[in-house]
């Protein structure tokens, strides 16, 4: 049945070519090799579908490979998780979440990959101590600047990127990444009088809280049964208390990068964490509304 619907398609496929290639309508050789170079399946699929074309479009807006990949861009990229991505974070210019499709754009050709040097410099970052990457399994590396050259790649992965280099040892190749952390040469933070890093901090401990828990609920319009949840969020961040030099303190005074100072008694600081949120070093107060957590922070002192 394959056979014969074939030679249904093909035979005025090869007609129509061999009347156009004789009659000079061709700018340029008709292609009859198409007819024995491709499997007579993909004929039989791509003849269909330009009949199902050729109820809406014309012939001088007939759709060929090249409108729907580079015009349209409908490619297929099937499982590619377009949505997910890697938590950029530390000492960059613009710390959040990246998707694996802005990285390695082309992820589908055959050997793609971008060295990871390219990539924290199209994102800003060119001078920097170190860079940690983390993965979904629990890995976690931390390579410094000096050891890291053009070998070390950034390449597509089953759940999105990998890293590996052949000049560093196969222990510091992970799969699966989720989480980049950089270190630059700068201490924008002053914890007590101590200098240090939000990406020297993210290094260290962290914990995640749960903030802004909230009891929702919705009256069903069929039954009128109230159904009933609870929405938070969670933020990972570093505990104050671990970098001061009197956890206990009876206040903090915190100023942000504008130079604004606020005074905190310590109840209300209990359980502070800083974390990175939104591209700003913010003090989050867990107890409280948001509202109240201090943003842009450049130092705090205990007393």
């Amino acid at each position: 049945m394959l056979k014969s619907s074939a030679a249904v398609i093909l035979v005025p496929i090869a007609a129509i070519l061999l009347i156009a290639g004789g009659a000079g309508l061709a700018v340029r050789a008709t292609p009859l090799t198409v007819v024995t170079h491709y499997p007579l399946e993909m004929l039989i699929e791509e003849a269909a579908l330009m009949v199902e074309c050729a109820e809406c479009h014309t012939a001088a807006s007939f759709h060929t490979c090249a409108t729907c990949h580079d015009e349209h861009g409908s490619a297929t990229l099937e499982g590619f998780p377009f949505y997910a991505g890697v938590i950029l974070a530390g000492d960059v210019p613009s710390p959040g979440y990246v998707r694996f499709n802005e990285i390695l754009p082309y992820r589908d050709h055959p050997y793609t990959h971008k060295p990871l040097l390219t990539y924290l410099a199209e994102q800003g970052v060119t001078d920097f101590e170190s860079v940690t990457l983390s993965s979904n399994d629990g890995g976690f590396v931390t390579i410094a600047r000096a050891d890291l050259t053009a070998e070390a790649l950034l390449l597509p992965y089953a759940d999105g990127l990998r890293f590996a280099a052949q000049d560093l040892h196969i222990s510091t190749w992970l799969k699966g990444i989720t989480r980049m952390i950089v270190v630059g040469p700068g201490r924008s933070l002053t914890l007590d009088g101590q200098a240090i890093s939000i990406g020297q901090l993210l290094l260290g401990p962290t914990v995640e809280v749960t903030v802004e828990q909230a009891d929702v609920m919705l009256q069903s319009a069929e039954d009128d049964t109230v159904r009933r949840a609870k929405t938070a969020s969670r933020i990972v961040g570093v505990p104050l208390a671990n970098h001061l030099a009197t956890p206990g303190s009876e206040r903090l005074i915190v100023t942000d990068t504008s130079g604004t100072q606020r005074i905190l008694e310590g109840e209300k600081a209990v359980g502070a964490l800083l974390a990175q949120l939104r591209g700003e070093t913010i003090l989050v107060l867990p107890n409280h509304a948001r509202n109240q957590w201090i943003v842009g922070v450049a130092e705090i002192r205990s007393e």
